[in-house]
């Protein structure tokens, strides 16, 4: 390459480089007139806002709440018992009636039982009913009893009577006068013998009188007690005459009043017999009485009981493995299949009168002033609902009073989560110095500012903050009723040009 050629290369070179550097330039100025223009436009832009005062913000505010529905009449089908599913007699959506039958568990064990059970029971009453013939039996043998009884007595009053007569009063002059005298020595006996002959008139008359009052259903164990006194007190007036006939060694008296004296003692044993018979026959109706059926204490009843209680136990062990609605109302859950192993207490599934709905929701303690028994609430902005209770007392765990509102004609199914809201007036919060919404405050750590607009800029001022109610917070302090603030200050900063646009 030549000295001219060289040249041309260098210049042409140099030529490149300085058009590059131009062009540069160029892409630089146009970048730097962009910004500028960028920022002319920010520095102009302002940003678009909404005031309001808290006296018209109060006169339109509402409560916002939220609540899930349920049905009315609602029952959880809970197992009692693990086991495993044999039958499921109902589908999904399906209308029952209350009691029907959802699933079965395996029970032959359980039906085994309740017929054992059966069988005790009917055996238990079927003796009880053989017992009821032993009370008969035994009633019959005391009703025999004291008919016998009755002859023993008689039977004694007219032994004695004729003892008496025939016997006794041959010894005596004017025995049946009130002052009879005995007609032999006496031998130290005679005054006894006729007081006790005088006594002894009084007494068979009164035994006399009493017998002809007698019947079958008297208490003739009092009876016998009297006999047997009247029956000794003769033979104790013939053990004396035995005593003064054997001091005059008359034989022939001796040997008869021995005679009479043995059958007097016969008398009184066989009415100690018909005493023992009589008792003997009321224990035997009470023993049959206790061992029959139908008696406040009854051996039978007793075992009838037992046999009974048995039987219960047993038809309820069976009775949990079906598993029931105790509703009417719509298959809205169900849970198991045929083939399935449950354990204890697992959910099967869900029965509820899906027609009848209610919702729950819960307020706080600010909120709960401001709603009432019977007020129109509305529900997802659409429906009308009805508050019909208000629970007396907080909720344990959610620390909120439980409140119920009830829906008709809606389109809200069971189980749906719903928006409520009730608008509020200045009057149903009339404690409430001023009220704004929550957007209105720009939260610090303690308390809060709101911003005003002065001059097309946002201008901010610290405020005391109350309790927040629902969507709106209480200001105590820094804030009047009548001063417009701006409604939302999300993603404000105090200095920032705003527009008002109401």
């Amino acid at each position: 390459m030549n000295v001219s050629e060289t040249i041309k290369h260098k210049t042409g070179r140099k030529s490149v480089i300085v058009a590059i550097i131009v062009i540069v330039l160029l892409f630089a100025f146009s970048l730097l007139n962009s910004d500028d223009g960028e920022v002319e436009a920010t520095e102009t832009k302002q940003t678009v806002v909404t005031t309001t005062t808290a006296s018209e913000y109060n006169d339109g505010q509402s409560l916002s709440l939220i609540g899930n529905v349920r049905a009315l009449s609602e029952a959880k089908i809970t197992s009692e018992r693990a086991g495993r599913i044999v039958s499921v007699n109902v589908d999904l959506g399906q209308q029952v009636g209350a009691g029907a039958v959802l699933a079965t568990l395996e029970n032959a064990s359980e039906r085994a039982a309740v017929l054992q059970a059966e069988g005790f029971y009917d055996a238990a009453v079927a003796a009880s009913a053989q017992s009821g013939i032993g009370v008969g039996e035994a009633t019959t043998n005391l009703s025999r009893t004291k008919n016998s009884t009755l002859s023993t007595i008689k039977s004694a009053y007219n032994t004695i009577n004729n003892a008496v007569i025939s016997d006794i009063d041959v010894y005596y002059r004017q025995p049946q006068s009130p002052a009879p005298r005995l007609n032999i020595a006496g031998e130290g006996f005679r005054r006894q013998l006729e007081i006790e002959r005088d006594q002894l008139s009084q007494k068979l008359n009164d035994w006399s009188n009493y017998i002809n009052t007698l019947n079958p259903d008297s208490d003739l164990q009092v009876a016998l007690n009297l006999s047997e006194e009247n029956v000794e007190f003769v033979l104790d007036m013939v053990d004396t005459f035995l005593i003064i006939f054997k001091e005059d060694e008359n034989i022939a008296r001796t040997n008869s009043f021995t005679l009479l004296r043995t059958s007097i003692i016969n008398t009184k044993s066989a009415l100690e017999n018909a005493g023992s018979s009589l008792e003997s026959a009321k224990d035997t109706v009470k023993r049959a009485e206790l061992s029959a059926s139908g008696n406040i204490v009854s051996a039978s009843d007793a075992q009838i009981k037992q046999a009974l209680g048995s039987l219960r136990a047993a038809q309820a062990n069976f009775a949990k493995t079906i598993l029931k609605t105790p509703i009417s109302g719509t298959i809205n859950s169900l849970s198991v299949r045929p083939g399935d192993f449950i354990n204890s207490f697992t959910q099967v599934g869900v029965v509820a009168n899906n027609s009848a709905l209610e919702i729950v929701t819960f307020v706080s303690d600010d909120e709960l002033p401001l709603i009432k028994e019977g007020e129109t609430v509305t529900v997802e902005n659409e429906f009308v609902g009805t508050v019909t209770q208000i629970a007396p007392a907080v909720d344990i765990n959610t620390r909120k009073t439980e409140v119920r509102i009830t829906l008709s004609d809606t389109d809200i199914a069971n189980g749906d989560t719903v928006k409520i809201t009730k608008d509020l007036s200045i009057n149903e919060s009339t404690d409430i110095k001023v009220q704004v919404p929550l957007t209105a405050i720009k939260f610090a750590r303690e308390d809060g500012s709101v911003f005003f607009v002065e001059d097309g800029v946002a201008k901010s001022r610290s405020v005391t903050l109350g309790n927040i109610l629902g969507n709106s917070v209480e200001v105590t302090g820094g804030l009047n009723q009548n001063e417009e603030f701006i409604v939302d200050v999300r993603g404000l900063v105090e200095g920032e040009n705003v527009q008002i646009d109401n």
